[in-house]
């Protein structure tokens, strides 16, 4: 039970069509696959106005299919956010890859374009970008510089559903883009993630490596058994959804729209309440994004003291990320990020999601002016 003096960041969406859902998976006894995968692909791919859907166990999995199918290599290093979830930059180390810590714009808390420009090289396979909490990169820069330098480019979308930039749905602009579907995620599959991919060929070479290697038409004959003949020239991982996933994940998608609006409108009110206080800054928005707002993004001069408050007063919030260039396992080279030193220093998610009211929008308001004195 949760408890209602809470004012939670993260709430996982549940609803009796959910339950419904999952118990009719389970009593069909298609739990690990079924038809409501490939309807939650159709569904999504609607979502996102992209073709060629490949339905994952995990956002991480299908990460590191979208580095396998880009070319990447063991050694060769991968353009990536320092200040990102581990759940993306551990995909470049599992591809056997090596990160290239790349910084952030303090003012958007984005990959910041003309960082990328100077800082790839030669030895750059790829570049990750990921949608900081749902705020849209400037994807077009970052698109053009990938282009120009010949790096394919793969958004890491994991909690940016819904977001749009260029008033079209992100994930539009690199050759593949993912998703998850984590419980804390706009759509809780229970777990799962996806891949955008940019045709066929190379959706069909994905649902492959998700099974082993397994090209499904081919790899039993007539009487049920594993066909000799059917040929497996790259094998792959076990990393398909679930129908029980997909199922719970299909009941969400009707509803997902005034979900989103109404997450902005707090992130709005939010942020039209608390934008002429000292110390505390909103996160600008790079022009022409619309987020999907994980959280409201805020720069706190006194980000300890502003933390503890609100925690103290039973509202949840975060500095939403450790920087990932801290972990030795990596096997990474250090660089110099001072836009990532000074968002690590002052960034703050605060909640703003669907699930709140307008008293709750207040208590925030109050307690955080009441921090910072105003």
């Amino acid at each position: 039970m949760t408890d209602p003096s809470v004012i939670s960041l993260f709430y996982p969406f549940r609803s009796e069509a959910m339950e419904k859902a999952a118990l009719g998976a389970i009593r069909s006894g298609r739990i690990a696959s079924g038809p409501s995968i490939e309807r939650f692909e159709r569904l999504l791919a609607a979502e996102i106005q992209r073709d060629h859907v490949v339905a994952t166990s995990d956002m991480t999995t299908a990460l590191t299919l979208s580095l396998r199918a880009v070319g990447v290599r063991p050694g060769q290093s991968v353009a990536a956010l320092a200040f990102a979830c581990l759940s993306t930059n551990a995909a470049i180390s599992m591809v056997g890859a090596v990160p290239q810590w790349l910084d952030v714009d303090p003012r958007t808390v984005s990959m910041c374009p003309e960082y990328l420009r100077r800082h790839l090289t030669s030895e750059t396979a790829a570049v990750v970008l990921y949608h900081v909490a749902g705020y849209p990169a400037d994807t077009e820069a970052i698109a053009s510089v990938c282009r120009e330098k010949g790096v394919p480019l793969i958004e890491d979308c994991d909690n940016a559903l819904g977001a749009r930039y260029l008033d079209r749905p992100v994930g539009q602009h690199g050759a593949f883009a993912v998703y998850s579907f984590y419980p804390n995620r706009q759509i809780n599959a229970l777990d799962g993630g996806a891949v955008a991919c940019m045709d066929s060929g190379a959706a069909e070479r994905l649902r492959c490596l998700r099974r082993f290697g397994i090209h499904q038409a081919s790899f039993r004959g007539k009487d049920g058994e594993i066909n000799p003949a059917s040929r497996i020239d790259e094998i792959g991982i076990s990393a398909g959804m679930s129908e029980i996933h997909a199922t719970v994940g299909c009941t969400q998608f009707e509803d997902l729209a005034s979900r989103l609006m109404q997450t902005r409108a707090n992130a709005d009110y939010l942020s039209e309440r608390l934008c002429d206080l000292r110390g505390v800054r909103i996160v600008c928005r790079v022009p022409g994004a619309l987020p999907a707002h994980w959280g409201l993004l805020v720069m706190a001069a006194d980000q300890a003291r502003l933390l503890s408050e609100l925690k103290t007063s039973g509202i949840d919030c975060s500095k939403l990320h450790l920087r990932n260039d801290i972990y030795a396992g990596f096997n990474a080279k250090s660089a110099y990020l001072p836009g990532t030193d000074s968002v690590s220093a002052e960034l703050m998610a605060l909640p703003c999601g669907w699930w709140l009211d307008r008293a709750q929008l207040d208590r925030i308001v109050s307690v955080v002016r009441r921090a910072v004195g105003a």
